[in-house]
């Protein structure tokens, strides 16, 4: 299964913000769950199909990932492909989401091991934005991870190449090409962004429409050589912003099933977390 991704941090209008374009082969099924875990409402998206999440909790811990899931990461790929067992990385994610301090947060994406005993971490990479600081971890099967703070006063985006490490991801050919440009694109489009909700306004955009593979945002009923294998698809958007605890999700209506929210929280509960739902909102852009 192929999972290419754009994911975003950076901060717009005084807001702590991270973003992503979620891309699949596959017509997305997913929900959104609030619930509490060890005394910690968290919010994030379920992959019905792949158990895949990403989130915030109250504290304003939220994690996003975009996969590095080739080369060193074949092993995994062909375990859940024998087994037709889906990557355990969701369930870390949401484990991570259950800690009150950040530094107790990065450490499980680190080091946090499933059922698998030698499947240790989150792999690919990963932002985790506090309320203080971003940091960045690379990380796959054959490689160490690298974790850095990174900078306020710039735009951070990752794609589906190395960053720390060279061998990792995409290294070569069209995918690193598609990579890299979508990796420039999305930068590009940010330097213009002022506000949170422009982030996905932006990430949306049709950038290049006669380059659809390249474009941060891809629609394959636009793409008209169809026979290429396992052409992605943008399912849908995610932006978490951590300064108002806010979860938005805008679902592609022909590439995802959205099936709304699932709120496991007692009654009466009062959230801390603001949830919002929509669609996304293409332009094309000269």
């Amino acid at each position: 299964m192929i999972n290419e991704c754009v994911i975003a941090h950076g901060i717009f209008d005084d807001k702590i913000i991270l973003a992503k374009n979620r891309d699949r082969t596959y017509k997305a099924s997913v929900r959104i769950v609030r619930e509490i875990v060890k005394g910690v409402e968290m919010v994030y998206i379920l992959d019905d199909d792949t158990d895949w999440s990403e989130g915030i909790n109250e504290h304003g811990i939220a994690i996003v990932n975009s996969a590095l899931m080739v080369n060193a990461d074949e092993k995994e790929k062909k375990l859940a492909k024998s087994k037709g067992k889906p990557s355990e990385d969701g369930a870390k994610i949401r484990r991570a989401l259950s800690y009150k301090k950040p530094s107790e947060a990065i450490m499980s994406v680190v080091n946090y091991t499933g059922e698998e005993k030698d499947d240790v971490g989150v792999k690919g990479h990963t932002f985790v934005a506090t309320p203080k600081h971003c940091y960045s971890i690379e990380m796959t099967t054959d490689h160490d991870p690298v974790v850095k703070k990174l900078s306020k006063t710039e735009t951070h985006i990752r794609t589906n190449h190395g960053y720390d490490y060279a061998d990792s991801g995409y290294t070569s050919g069209q995918n690193k090409k598609s990579s890299k440009l979508r990796h420039k694109r999305s930068q590009n489009i940010l330097k213009n962004v002022d506000t949170a909700d422009g982030v996905l306004d932006g990430l949306s955009a049709i950038q290049a429409p006669n380059d659809m593979r390249n474009n941060p945002f891809r629609d394959n009923d636009k793409i008209k050589d169809k026979t290429e294998k396992d052409i992605l698809s943008t399912t849908g958007q995610i932006l978490l912003n951590v300064t108002d605890l806010e979860f938005v999700y805008r679902s592609d209506k022909d590439q995802c099933d959205y099936h709304g929210i699932d709120d496991k929280t007692p009654t009466h509960y009062e959230p801390k977390i603001m949830i919002r739902i929509q669609h996304v909102k293409n332009k094309t852009v000269k």
